[in-house]
């Protein structure tokens, strides 16, 4: 069934990306939830309800509100509201987005949880790189966290960002594997990739990944958002790389 820009498989328990063809499979919690919003689509479904779903050891709020937030960032932003909370009722999937107008608070400092909060910094992250592709600094900016990655069509650099030094230790060996991976390639366009990740859970963290080459004076850029398929990023290989444009 398609959910958005993504396709829900029941039987496999994915949720796939039909934009960028990324699949995303989901905990035991994350699927009874969407499962049951699916079989009772366009109906509001109470929070005890969708907790009776849900495994046994798992049925918290918390868990459940956490759950509903991932799976509405894996649909993207155009979607993710598509899955509404309706106050002191519960939640529903509509057939198609809704814009409300009040969607933009009167508030603007809300409290955000730990993970919103890191999914914000990769985002200002690649906000940054898109501004400085347009508009060439006065003097050379050489971040701290840089390293020199060798192809066989040459070097590159490749700029890791993480909000603490606990989440750069947690994901040094995806970001190894990240590199070695990629000095695979034997032809790849890309003078920077810049790097990060929503989580210091590497079970369940997304990857933003942003791409920028110069070419004739004038900056190309492009950006992938991932799911990982496993915490080691092992889906990650020259086949990989070729698929989502990385090397040619």
């Amino acid at each position: 069934m398609q959910i958005g820009c993504c396709w829900f498989d029941v039987s496999r328990k994915t949720l796939s990306n039909l934009i960028n063809d990324t699949s995303w499979k989901m905990s035991a919690v994350e699927f009874s939830v969407l499962e049951m919003l699916v079989k009772h689509r366009g109906k509001v479904i109470s929070i005890q309800e969708l907790l009776q779903g849900m495994p046994v050891e798992k049925r918290k709020v918390e868990i459940l509100t956490e759950s509903i937030e991932r799976i509405s960032f894996y649909l993207e932003k155009r979607y993710a509201s598509l899955i509404e909370r309706v106050d002191d009722q519960g939640y529903v999937l509509h057939n198609k987005p809704s814009v409300k107008s009040g969607e933009l608070s009167s508030t603007p400092f809300r409290s955000i949880s730990k993970k919103h909060y890191s999914i914000l910094v990769a985002q200002i992250l690649l906000l940054i790189v898109l501004i400085y592709s347009f508009f060439e600094p006065a003097v050379d900016i050489k971040p701290e966290n840089k390293h020199v990655v060798t192809t066989q069509s040459g070097t590159l650099s490749y700029f890791p960002s993480f909000t603490s030094e606990e989440q750069e230790l947690a994901y040094l060996y995806q970001s190894n594997h990240f590199i070695e991976s990629i000095e695979t390639c034997s032809v790849t366009m890309w003078r920077q990739i810049f790097l990060s990740v929503s989580s210091d859970n590497p079970e369940n963290g997304v990857i933003s990944i942003a791409l920028r080459n110069d070419t004739g004076g004038k900056a190309e850029m492009k950006t992938l958002k991932i799911v990982p398929i496993d915490g080691q990023w092992n889906f990650i290989n020259l086949a990989w790389l070729k698929k989502v444009g990385i090397c040619d």
